[in-house]
């Protein structure tokens, strides 16, 4: 049994996650045959883990399709009194895909997408220096994106 706060989640529900995150467009039907549960059960378990365990159904888009071509990692040194207001603040950013309150030398680390270089520096020295408690910033541009995912490893607890 695996616990999510309060509710409590059994190898079935693992099954249907996984069964989702493989093909978030798979029928009841079709799930119900792959793991061998009724699909009453399935549809019943479905809307518990929409309540506890799944934040939402989404879609993961090509980026260079859109014409992105550039992704970098920037992580921030922030103005400790600021630090809140610097999370908010590059959160609204359309450019910042993620934004994580991390420890160590820096205090902050975001994933940023940009149509060119040029772009990027832009995005860099008039959105993000211009925050208000950013104190300095290191880029990494991505090179190559061997592993990308969404999703959280979901292998047995140990």
């Amino acid at each position: 049994m695996k616990y999510c706060g309060e509710f409590q989640m059994d190898d079935t529900d693992m099954e249907i996650l996984r069964s989702l995150v493989e093909n978030s467009r798979i029928t009841i039907s079709q799930m119900s045959k792959e793991i061998d549960v009724p699909d009453a059960t399935i549809s019943n378990r479905l809307k518990k883990l929409e309540k506890n365990a799944i934040k939402q159904y989404t879609l993961i888009l090509n980026p260079e399709t859109l014409g992105l071509k550039v992704t970098a990692i920037i992580i921030i040194q922030t103005e400790s009194e600021k630090h809140e207001n610097v999370e908010k603040e590059l959160s609204i950013l359309k450019e910042v895909s993620e934004v994580y309150s991390i420890s160590g030398e820096y205090d902050i680390l975001i994933k940023v997408w940009a149509h060119s270089i040029q772009e990027l520096n832009r995005i860099v020295n008039s959105k993000i220096r211009s925050v208000d408690g950013v104190e300095d910033l290191t880029e990494m541009i991505v090179m190559e994106r061997v592993k990308e995912g969404v999703v959280p490893p979901m292998g047995p607890e140990k």
